[in-house]
C-alpha cells in the first residue's frame, strides 16, 4: 500500500475517533448529526467554484445519489441494531464484516486483485475486531433478540462495503471535495426525514452548546471522510477499508485518555492483532 494512502487513511482514523467521541458527548446525536453533515457539505461547497456542476457527468450524479442513500441505509442499520442488541455485540459485526466483504465486492465490481499479504493483513485486520469482542459475540447462541441484532449490524457492514466501492468509482469522476459536496446533503435529507418521522430530533433542554458540537464532529466527519477518499484515489479501496478500522483501536485508547473510561487487557492484545494487520496491508503491492 502506498505511504501517501496509508497515512491518509491512519489520519483520517485519528479524525474518525475524534469526531465520535464528540457525538458520545451529546445528548442530541441526531440533530448533531444532520448539523454536521450539513456543515460538511458548507466546507466542501467551494470546492465547486473550481468544479462547476455542469462539468459533473451524469453517471456522477447517479453514483453520488447512490452512496448518500447507501450511507442512510448504514445509518438506520446501525441505529436499529443498537436498538435490538448492546454495543459490545453489534460494533465488532459492523466493523468486522466490512473489510471481510470487501474483497470479494471489489474483486467483482472494480476487478481489484489484492495480494497475498494485502489478503492476509485484511484477515489480521477482522480477527483482530472479533478477538477483542470474543465474549459478547458468544452470546449470538442465545437470545433471538441479540440474532436480529447480528444480523442488522452485518447489513451495515455490508453497507459499508457497498459505498466504500461507490466512493471508489466516484472519486475517479470527480475530485474527493466536490464528491463530498454532492453525498453529504443526500444523505442530511434521508437522515433528517427518518428522524423527524421518529421524533429523534428534539433539542436537549440545558445549555448544551448543539451547534459547537456540530462543528466539530462536522469539521472531523469531513477531514475523515477527505482524506479516506484521497486514499481511495491511491490504493485498493479493498486495503482502505481494512485499514480504516483502524479507529476501533484508536477510540478506546481516546475514550480513556479523555473520558477516564476503563482499558481491557484483551482490547489492548486486539488491538496489537489490528496493528499488525495493518502493518502487513502496508507491506502489500
Amino acid at each position: 500500500m502506498p505511504p501517501a494512502a496509508l497515512g491518509l487513511v491512519l489520519a483520517g482514523a485519528l479524525c474518525h475517533s475524534a469526531y465520535n467521541l464528540l457525538l458520545k458527548g451529546t445528548g442530541a446525536r441526531g440533530l448533531v448529526s444532520v448539523l454536521a453533515l450539513l456543515a460538511g457539505s458548507a466546507l466542501c461547497a467551494p470546492a465547486l467554484l473550481w468544479h462547476p456542476l455542469t462539468a459533473i457527468p451524469p453517471l456522477g450524479w447517479a453514483l453520488a445519489l447512490s452512496s448518500g442513500v447507501l450511507e442512510f441505509v448504514y445509518f438506520r442499520a446501525l441505529t436499529a441494531a443498537y436498538a435490538a442488541g448492546d454495543l459490545s455485540l453489534v460494533y465488532p459485526i459492523a466493523r468486522g464484516v466490512a473489510p471481510v466483504l470487501t474483497v470479494p465486492l471489489a474483486a467483482l465490481v472494480l476487478g481489484e486483485r489484492p495480494s497475498a499479504v494485502g489478503l492476509a493483513g485484511i484477515a489480521v485486520v477482522a480477527s483482530g475486531i472479533v478477538a477483542g469482542h470474543i465474549g459478547s459475540l458468544r452470546r449470538l447462541v442465545g437470545a433471538g433478540g441479540d440474532r436480529r441484532a447480528a444480523m442488522l449490524a452485518g447489513l451495515s457492514g455490508l453497507m459499508t462495503a457497498c459505498y466504500s466501492l461507490v466512493n471508489k468509482r466516484g472519486v475517479a469522476l470527480m475530485p474527493p471535495l466536490v464528491w463530498a459536496a454532492l453525498v453529504f446533503p443526500v444523505a442530511a435529507g434521508l437522515v433528517w426525514l427518518s428522524l423527524l418521522r421518529a421524533g429523534g430530533l428534539s433539542r436537549p433542554g440545558g445549555e448544551e452548546p448543539v451547534l459547537r458540537h456540530s462543528l466539530g464532529v462536522g469539521v472531523f466527519m469531513t477531514a475523515n471522510y477527505v482524506a479516506v477518499l484521497l486514499a481511495m484515489q491511491r490504493a485498493p479501496v479493498s486495503y482502505v477499508v481494512a485499514v480504516r478500522e483502524v479507529s476501533i483501536v484508536l477510540t478506546p485508547i481516546l475514550a480513556s485518555l479523555i473520558l477516564g473510561e476503563p482499558r481491557s487487557g484483551m482490547r489492548l492484545a486486539s488491538a496489537a492483532v489490528i496493528f499488525a494487520g495493518v502493518a502487513l496491508i502496508a507491506l502489500s503491492r
